[in-house]
């Protein structure tokens, strides 16, 4: 404190400021630019693999309906032409590739495997799609034409972002001060609570 008094004001708002811009900077490295990273790619995998999905289920239901004849071997070969065409083979589950392949190129279809196979695409389109209606209910709630409604949106949107920072913060203060004011067992007990939180937290995230 007593440096802080007798030091000169300019040189002080000097270090403030370049701290600031180093934890900005450093925010926006380390934080910001991995996100808009990993996004561009989630986006990019994630429309390409409900595509694939698609099609490959498509084909699927065509075998399903035609399980002999011309129009059978046609739509499997076009599931062979499907997982050979472009890498689009990766976008599949090891497990719905393998099955996928076998379906293709084995003469007489298995039904049970077929409709497995047509079971665990619809669960992953579910998944998938889910995803995006919630982007969409996202963006139909907080974004409008109107001016006032829009305004609304985003009044909203800040204030759950700022009641939840707030949340997380007093939570923290508390956790920290109860650890410094504790005993060794109050100590502890907070440290295996947060290593428990942060695991829980993360699974949770995963989602």
């Amino acid at each position: 404190m007593t440096i802080i008094k007798e030091a000169n004001p300019n040189v002080v708002i000097f270090l403030l400021t370049t701290m600031v811009a180093f934890i900005s900077w450093l925010v926006k490295s380390l934080v910001e630019k991995p996100l808009t990273e990993s996004k561009n790619t989630f986006t990019k995998y994630f429309d390409k693999r409900i595509e694939i999905l698609t099609e490959v289920k498509t084909r699927l239901n065509f075998i399903a309906y035609f399980p002999e004849g011309d129009e059978n071997l046609d739509y499997k070969n076009q599931l062979q032409a499907i997982l050979l065409t472009d890498g689009k083979a990766a976008y599949l589950s090891k497990e719905i590739y393998d099955n996928v392949l076998r379906i293709a190129i084995d003469p007489k279809t298995d039904e049970k495997l077929l409709l497995a196979t047509i079971k665990n695409i619809d669960e992953e389109l579910y998944k998938k799609i889910s995803k995006v209606q919630d982007e969409i209910n996202f963006y139909r709630r907080f974004s409008n034409y109107s001016p006032l409604k829009r305004f609304v949106g985003i009044t909203l949107l800040s204030l759950q972002y700022v009641i939840s920072l707030t949340t997380i913060v007093a939570f923290l203060f508390l956790i920290t001060l109860t650890f410094l004011e504790g005993n060794f067992y109050i100590k502890a007990g907070v440290i295996l609570t947060g290593i428990l939180g942060l695991y829980l937290i993360d699974k949770w995230l995963k989602k």
